[in-house]
């Protein structure tokens, strides 16, 4: 930077240097008195403007031509370069600041507050000029007064506020802006002239308010008269009372007079009024809703639920810990059972290893329904449960899954409504405080078992090389994009794998597992979903892809609970000495990936606590569409989500985002509300418009036709 460039200064500066105001630096650099060095370009919430500077040296040996300014300011002479009148006409409007003025305002000022009581100031407000900054003018005065007033009738008093902006009375300004010496007798006089307009004012507001205010009160009076219950009629007085002691201040100028005042005091009761009663109308329709849907004693809407004497055992423990095979053992002594999976495949396992042993079994799935005559056992999708079939034992696996803000509802619509005399819950110790707070809304018995790993669980110091996998590994990864990549990169260097992942069709996923769970394919390549105990071999190693996924909002760090329930798949005992997880290079620095991965498996994973997740079923959707006067599912959905268990002490609602954004597209449908639920349900991804469009044409054939002609997806060929 030169040494010129090092010595200019922004106008900010010449107060200092010069010892003079502001205002009088911006007048006599517009008079040209003080010499612009260059101007320069900036960027200032978000517009380029462009500044003066000035040269220090240079406006330093101007400070001994300022007495000589000021006097010719005092005369007049300086209004010829500062844009003010040369006639010395009196112009009571918006004027640019004048110290002069300024003074001679404040001086009027003073005895006017002292003798009213009212606060009166200046109304200085900033224009933009085309300037390198906006001009502050003289636009008046604005005055702020107040009066104890009765608004509701049989009441106290409540402080009316009003601040009133005026112009400058013509007598006042006659004094302020006379360019010769001014006498204190003439201060005194535009003091006068200005306390006498201020108390016009005031007087005559106040007289308009409590016109308004008396006829407000007999409106008030006849709409009450419509409520025939006193109670009610207190209620709205409460509410208006409450708000009328936060009124704000009622703004008034003279274009709208003391009249207009009055009316914006009328119309901002008003509006109190109203707000009051839609409020209450809305905390009924609320309150109406969660007593016709139960939610308000969640627990009492599953009434076969209630009528048993359950009682609940949990196997709690981490993956291979033999949980889910204690469980599945007490399911199969039973005269009648249903288990609820997390995975459409692991439903499948279970129903056909119980087929295998002979139980008259069958499977609901939200894509398959097998129910032979007199079928005892049921393996489901936890989302199908039936909560009027009555077991013996009702299985509910993976119960940490409570915690999950999409899907938690589900296993706590399980806990609370199973409706079997033993409910066998398997699942992560972190559950542990939740189950037991859930189970506190029902007061049934809860025994625990804690069980621990059978084998060692190791993480490798090393990273892995995907060239260099062994037979009985499984690469873990987090889209289906991803499994696919890895897949290829495995088959091109001559690998045989299996890939798993949610959107295969049932027939696709159950011949891959099987391939790998046979030792036909080496490598197994999945999702996540390995993390739910699906059967699909003695895995030696796991090996993540990367420690990141997206959970449908944002991509974030895997939480230490999936950490361990994928990474506790390895080691499959008897079969393996220990577990073995590691990862790819390109999840991260290893050292770092190692610890986090150590972290998880050694510490504590987080306890679940807090309230459990629901969402409103389809007794809820309907009181709601009687109340609310719609059947526009995706309003319903909305209103519930926002309104359904809001301050509720043990339940708050699961994202329902998706939801409604699908039931909002299926509303162009027409279909009845419960049907147009029901799609919305369907595990589609929002976010896969081809999906979605497939999940609207098979709506419009519904509602066409009353039946689906579903696509012959075909089959995906192996490796």
């Amino acid at each position: 930077m030169s040494k010129r460039s090092k010595a200019l200064v922004g106008i900010n500066h010449l107060p200092g240097i010069l010892l003079a105001s502001a205002a009088e630096c911006e007048r006599w650099i517009e008079a040209g008195l003080i010499p612009v060095a260059e101007y320069r370009t900036f960027q200032k919430r978000g517009r380029t403007v462009e500044a003066p500077m000035f040269d220090a040296e240079t406006v330093a040996r101007l400070a001994a031509e300022i007495p000589g300014w000021r006097e010719q300011d005092e005369n007049g002479d300086a209004g010829k370069h500062a844009g003010s009148n040369p006639t010395g006409a009196v112009t009571p409007t918006v004027q640019p600041i004048d110290d002069a003025a300024h003074r001679r305002r404040q001086s009027i000022l003073a005895p006017v507050r002292k003798d009213t009581g009212i606060y009166v100031a200046e109304d200085i407000r900033k224009i933009e000029s085309g300037r390198w900054k906006p001009e502050r003018v003289f636009a008046g005065y604005r005055a702020v007064f107040s009066r104890p007033m009765q608004i509701l009738p049989d009441s106290g008093f409540t402080d009316i506020i009003i601040e009133f902006a005026f112009a400058e009375p013509l007598d006042v300004a006659a004094v302020v802006l006379n360019p010769a010496h001014v006498e204190r007798a003439e201060i005194t006089a535009a003091s006068d002239a200005l306390k006498a307009r201020l108390i016009e004012l005031r007087d005559a507001t106040f007289a308009v308010c409590e016109t308004e205010l008396a006829s407000w009160r007999d409106e008030l009076e006849t709409y009450l008269a419509a409520y025939e219950d006193a109670g009610e009629r207190q209620a709205i007085l409460g509410g208006i009372q409450a708000a009328v002691e936060k009124l704000d201040r009622i703004p008034a100028s003279e274009k709208g007079g003391p009249a207009g005042a009055g009316r914006k005091l009328r119309q901002k009761l008003g509006d109190l009024r109203s707000k009051v009663a839609a409020r209450r109308l809305r905390h009924l329709r609320e309150a109406q809703i969660r007593e016709a849907s139960g939610y308000e004693r969640y627990a009492a809407i599953f009434p076969v639920a209630r009528s048993l004497n359950r009682r609940f055992l949990f196997l709690a423990g981490p993956t291979n810990s033999g949980k889910t095979y204690e469980a599945l053992k007490l399911a199969g002594e039973a005269e009648t059972a249903e288990i609820l999976s997390p995975l459409r495949l692991l439903a499948l396992e279970h129903y056909e290893r119980m087929s295998e042993e002979g139980m008259a079994a069958g499977m609901v799935t939200g894509e398959e329904r097998v129910l032979p005559e007199g079928v005892t056992h049921i393996a489901r999708t936890i989302e199908t449960l039936d909560l009027h079939r009555v077991v013996d034992v009702c299985v509910i696996d993976e119960v940490q899954m409570l915690g999950d803000p999409s899907r938690g509802w589900a296993w706590t619509q399980a806990m609370i409504g199973a409706p079997a005399r033993l409910v066998v819950l398997t699942g992560a110790p972190e559950a542990i405080p939740l189950v037991e707070h859930l189970l506190a809304m029902t007061g049934e018995p809860l025994e625990l078992k804690i069980l621990k790993r059978k084998g060692k669980l190791r993480v490798e110091g090393v990273p892995a090389n995907l060239e260099k996998l062994s037979r009985g590994d499984a690469v873990v990864a987090f889209t289906r994009k991803n499994v696919h990549d890895l897949r290829a990169q495995l088959v091109q260097a001559g690998r045989t794998v299996a890939a798993v992942y949610g959107a295969l069709g049932p027939e696709v996923r159950r011949a891959e597992a099987a391939r790998f769970r046979n030792g036909e394919a080496e490598i197994l390549v999945a999702t996540d979903a390995i993390g739910m105990g699906l059967n699909i071999g003695p895995l030696r190693r796991v090996v993540f892809s990367t420690l990141r996924k997206f959970d449908g909002v944002r991509e974030r760090q895997l939480t230490a609970m999936e950490i361990k329930q994928i990474a506790g798949r390895a080691g499959r005992f008897g079969h393996h000495d220990e577990g073995l997880v590691t990862a790819l290079p390109e999840a991260g620095a290893y050292a770092q990936i190692e610890t986090i991965i150590g972290n998880a498996l050694k510490g504590d994973a987080g306890k679940l606590r807090g309230k459990a997740y629901v969402r409103p079923n389809q007794e809820t959707v309907l009181s709601a569409s009687e109340v609310l006067q719609t059947d526009r599912l995706g309003r319903v959905l909305r209103h519930l989500n926002d309104t359904l268990v809001v301050g509720h002490p043990d339940l708050r609602m699961a994202d329902m985002e998706e939801l409604i954004e699908l039931a909002t597209v299926l509303d162009t449908v027409d279909l009845p509300i419960l049907d147009r639920l029901s799609y919305s349900m369907a595990p589609v991804d929002g976010r896969e418009q081809m999906a979605v469009e497939l999940l609207l044409d098979w709506a419009r054939q519904h509602a066409r036709d009353r039946r689906v002609q579903a696509l012959d997806f075909g089959s995906t060929p192996t490796s």
